[in-house]
């Protein structure tokens, strides 16, 4: 291309002309030239511009149907990769927020549970106020209000069981007792009071005993109940022990008819009896229930009623006679063996 004058400057001679050196002469400036007076130049496209492509996708040509296809099932997995992700963020933004409530649900519960506590223990408004007493009949109830009364206004779930044992021992009628608490401000005791079995003379006074031992009172006289006998031993000794299991296997109409029973072994119990003054041999404890029982059948016996010594010793061999007869037993036939052929 050719170079527009006015842009080069002059080249110096080689040799002056005339032997003379001539001085140089200062190249002018070139002339502006103005637009009119520049040369047009016309650009001529070689080809076509090609459309604008990803140079780096499709290396520099023209896509195909292949490419589109595969650019569009890039963009359906980013699109099904965007829409996964925000189902995974709802997910977990759902699982949070149900654990949150889950938690705030069972804080909530925790919560009152502890306030219907505070109010079951603390609150004046479930304090005992009323003692209902149930199964007593020697006992009079004010008795076993009174014992009890320092638990009044005390909340019952408050209330101490070893206190009221300890309230409730000093009453001795009282053999056992069982408790319920009636909301709003009720306790109901039930007792099962002491009974006793016979008296022990005690010089010339009664005292009357439980099957424990337990002195129940004293009176002057026996009060209707049988007399044990058991000499200078008391009521921790083996006599004592066997009176009072007889006592308890007799029926009640045989009970009220015995004066007084003595007992200084195990083996060796006696009665008499109110009707008759009759006199039971008893023997020992064992077979007491029994025993009892062959005592009523004798007591019925027209032979044996008036008859002053009844023999229960063998309760399968009754005697009965003017004085102490021992019973012959009746032998128990021995089973005969037999042989199957």
């Amino acid at each position: 291309m050719k170079r527009p004058e006015g842009f080069d400057p002059p080249r110096p001679s080689a040799e002056p002309q005339g032997g003379r050196p001539q001085r140089a002469k200062t190249p002018k400036a070139p002339r502006e030239r103005t637009a009119e007076a520049a040369p047009k130049m016309r650009v001529v496209p070689l080809s076509r511009e090609a459309p604008k492509t990803d140079a780096g996708a499709t290396g520099g040509r023209r896509p195909d149907s292949g490419d589109r296809a595969s650019d569009a099932r890039s963009t359906a997995q980013q699109r099904a990769a965007a829409r996964e992700a925000r189902a995974e963020a709802k997910r977990f933004t759902r699982n949070s927020r149900r654990r949150r409530l889950t938690i705030a649900t069972l804080l909530g519960l925790v919560v009152l549970m502890l306030a219907v506590l505070a109010v079951a223990v603390f609150s004046p408004i479930l304090a005992l106020r009323t003692i209902r007493v149930e199964g007593n009949s020697a006992i009079p109830t004010a008795t076993v209000q009174d014992a009890l009364k320092p638990q009044l206004g005390t909340p019952l779930a408050l209330l101490n069981d070893g206190r009221i044992r300890s309230e409730l021992s000093s009453i001795i009628l009282i053999r056992s007792y069982v408790t319920e608490i009636v909301p709003p401000n009720t306790l109901v005791v039930r007792v099962i009071e002491r009974k006793a079995i016979g008296a022990l003379r005690v010089g010339s006074d009664y005292q009357q005993v439980d099957p424990a031992g337990v002195v129940l009172a004293t009176s002057a006289t026996p009060s209707g109940l049988p007399i044990i006998q058991i000499g200078k031993a008391g009521v921790d000794s083996p006599g004592f022990a066997a009176a009072v299991k007889v006592l308890l296997a007799m029926p009640p109409s045989v009970l009220t008819q015995v004066a007084s029973i003595s007992a200084t072994t195990l083996d060796n119990v006696s009665l008499t009896l109110n009707q008759g003054s009759h006199i039971i041999v008893w023997g020992s404890s064992a077979q007491s229930d029994l025993k009892a029982t062959a005592l009523a059948a004798l007591l019925k016996n027209s032979n044996c009623a008036t008859q002053t010594v009844l023999n229960v010793t063998a309760p399968l061999a009754l005697a009965c006679g003017p004085v102490q007869v021992t019973p012959t037993a009746t032998p128990t036939p021995t089973p005969t063996p037999t042989h199957k052929p």
